[in-house]
């Protein structure tokens, strides 16, 4: 009697495939299933190879606003402004920015100009001078509470405003009450990943700059197990009411997604799956679980493309499916 493949054989047939076929170079996974954790890859990854995870990242920006709220430093409600500095009142909210419905655009003002000098590494080089003074007109503007529209920009922005509300540099605050607590020692904004591919070719890695709260960390699949674990038994960890707030859904996407503190959430036949992706010029990556099933996918590619990521569908299709 033949037995259906379980999430562990699917994801790592599928994730397989896509190296086979050559759509990356190389992927490493990380699988939470029946109680057990593998971590393994394709193509000469592993457990601790360094990749870039992209907007993995706004993930733990998410896992970082829902601590400084639990903490008293600022309310999900409180107004983006009142932590920009000589900015004039207005209507976005950091739950706004968090979830993506602040009503802002998906790049920073003018940053194409510095993208189109400097395309293989687009964000490195936007000032930080600028990125503040479009922050100022752009949230005394924005009308807040608008339908999702996804937001780089915004991210951006909430890591900064974090860093000023808790007095403190964004990089620092992720590594302390966030990546510590969970163990992740291998998560952290300056690294050497393996070599990026974009079309085949190699590719630089990206500089997030200002930016960096929206895409800048590197992980590797070992640590990603480790979110995932903490994801799926947040009680298992100190940081467990965190965790759970950041995953709660606050806002509908459309009739099959919602949205928490950065992290989607994708509904189909009555099941769910909570996830977040990420890509920059040469890596891919996402991390999605299943609560009810208590499992857990992470995947990371040292390549990168066109949208959507190559890794979302296997990924996502083997917890729903199985």
């Amino acid at each position: 009697m033949n037995r259906e493949p379980g999430i562990r054989d699917l994801a790592v047939t599928r994730l397989g495939t896509l190296v086979e076929r050559r759509a990356v170079p190389a992927v490493a996974y990380a699988i939470v299933a029946d109680g057990e954790v593998t971590v393994g890859g394709h193509g000469g990854t592993g457990a601790d190879t360094v990749f870039q995870i992209g907007s993995v990242t706004k993930g733990l920006t998410g896992l970082l606003l829902a601590d400084l709220a639990a903490g008293g430093r600022v309310p999900l409600a409180g107004r983006a402004t009142d932590y920009l500095p000589g900015a004039s009142p207005g209507l976005v909210t950091l739950l706004d920015l968090a979830t993506h419905t602040a009503g802002l655009p998906r790049l920073p003002p003018g940053l194409r100009r510095y993208a189109l000098l400097r395309p293989r590494d687009p964000y490195a080089w936007y000032p930080a001078r600028r990125f503040l003074r479009e922050a100022r007109r752009a949230l005394a503007s924005a009308p807040g509470g608008q339908p999702y529209l996804y937001s780089n920009y915004g991210f951006g922005l909430l890591g900064y405003l974090l860093g000023q509300a808790a007095g403190a540099e964004y990089k620092s605050l992720v590594a302390d009450r966030v990546c510590g607590p969970l163990g992740l020692r291998a998560t952290t904004f300056d690294a050497t990943p393996v070599q990026g591919h974009q079309g085949g070719r190699p590719v630089p890695p990206w500089h997030m700059g200002v930016m960096s709260a929206a895409g800048g960390l590197y992980s590797t699949a070992a640590d990603l197990a480790r979110l995932l674990s903490a994801c799926l038994e947040p009680d298992a960890t100190t940081i467990g009411p965190v965790i759970r707030a950041a995953l709660l859904p606050r806002a509908s996407i459309s009739a099959d997604k919602e949205i928490g503190l950065a992290w989607q959430h994708a509904l189909r036949d009555g099941q769910r799956v909570i996830w977040h992706n990420g890509m920059t010029g040469g890596h891919s990556a996402i991390v999605a679980f299943s609560p009810a099933r208590q499992a857990g996918i992470a995947a990371l590619a040292n390549g990168a493309g066109p949208l959507p990521s190559p890794l979302d569908a296997p990924v996502i299709d083997a917890l729903f499916r199985s």
